[in-house]
């Protein structure tokens, strides 16, 4: 059954391109425009919607929901930002935040196995690329009982350790080093992958950072894939529910593409407006293509506060 986006603006140029945009990042809606004028001449109009957008200048929530059935209230998006001027949000914005509040973008759980794998591509932020895959990680907590992190970038570019892992005379694992350095040499039991993980307060396991900040981004692409190996081995014998998810940042497009043939799933976090670099768009082309038979999802987004 096809969902429905309402968008009440009287800005025609505007209500164009934002149903342009919803009907490329969300598919599975559909968005029509509705005036003010139409809606309170035909007050059925809202009484399937499953989102209203709204311009607050020219309607009021309190008038949007006398249009709606009380047992199926539509959830309510506002189109102007609530600070003085009152600015339009980026269209990209609101796709993503119907995205979002639709419960879309969460990583699925797999349909032949117990395992699923999702690598994160990440061109924003330090800062937006860890608000979205904590959110992440707390949406998988729902629908996958083992949870391992791998964060594949320079080490100054990997999130802060946990409070927690700085507790004096705490025991820590051997390492995301060590164990780089053990795969190289040759047979490594995947039983021992728990000994190299360490427990992250937001409910997954991490590898934690490496000893050197370029150890993982300068060693052989075949010592990464034998990592992911032995990881997705250990994980498919626990028999239950269980994600492996690789965040990426700063890697070759070379390196970028290697991953992505090896994981099920793929995100790519991109930032506002990506569409004027068109070497970078080109790229992110070519990554998507390399990981053909498989989904992917583009998450233009920001989290910067408006001044």
């Amino acid at each position: 059954m096809t969902r429905t986006i309402a968008i009440i603006d009287a800005d025609i140029l505007f209500t164009s391109l934002l149903i342009s945009r919803l009907k490329k990042h969300v598919p599975d809606f559909m968005a029509f425009p509705v005036s003010k004028e139409i809606l309170f001449a035909h007050q059925e109009l809202l009484l399937d919607s499953d989102f209203v957008l709204y311009n607050q200048l020219e309607i009021s929530e309190k008038e949007i929901l006398q249009h709606c059935d009380p047992q199926r209230i539509p959830t309510l998006v506002p189109l102007l930002q609530t600070t003085k001027p009152f600015p339009p949000k980026d269209v990209l914005m609101i796709a993503h935040e119907v995205e979002s509040l639709a419960g879309l973008g969460r990583i699925p759980t797999p349909p032949d196995s117990s395992l699923q794998t999702c690598l994160t591509l990440s061109f924003v932020s330090p800062k937006e690329r860890e608000a979205h895959v904590l959110k992440q990680i707390e949406r998988a907590r729902h629908d996958f009982t083992h949870i391992i992190r791998l964060d594949i970038m320079p080490g100054i570019l990997m999130p802060q350790d946990p409070p927690s892992w700085n507790i004096e005379n705490a025991e820590r694992s051997n390492g995301i080093s060590q164990l780089m350095s053990k795969l190289k040499l040759g047979s490594f039991p995947y039983a021992q992958i728990p000994s190299y993980l360490e427990p992250d307060p937001y409910g997954d396991m991490r590898f934690g950072k490496p000893d050197h900040s370029d150890d993982l981004i300068t060693c052989h692409s075949r010592t990464i894939l034998l990592l992911l190996s032995k990881t997705k081995r250990y994980l498919s014998s626990l028999h239950e529910p269980a994600l492996l998810l690789v965040v990426a940042d700063g890697l070759s497009f070379i390196r970028m593409r290697t991953l992505c043939r090896n994981l099920r799933h793929l995100e790519i976090l991109t930032p506002l407006h990506m569409e004027k670099d068109y070497m970078l768009c080109n790229e992110i082309d070519l990554l998507q293509k390399a990981h053909s038979g498989t989904s992917h999802i583009d998450f233009p987004f920001s989290i910067a506060k408006t001044h």
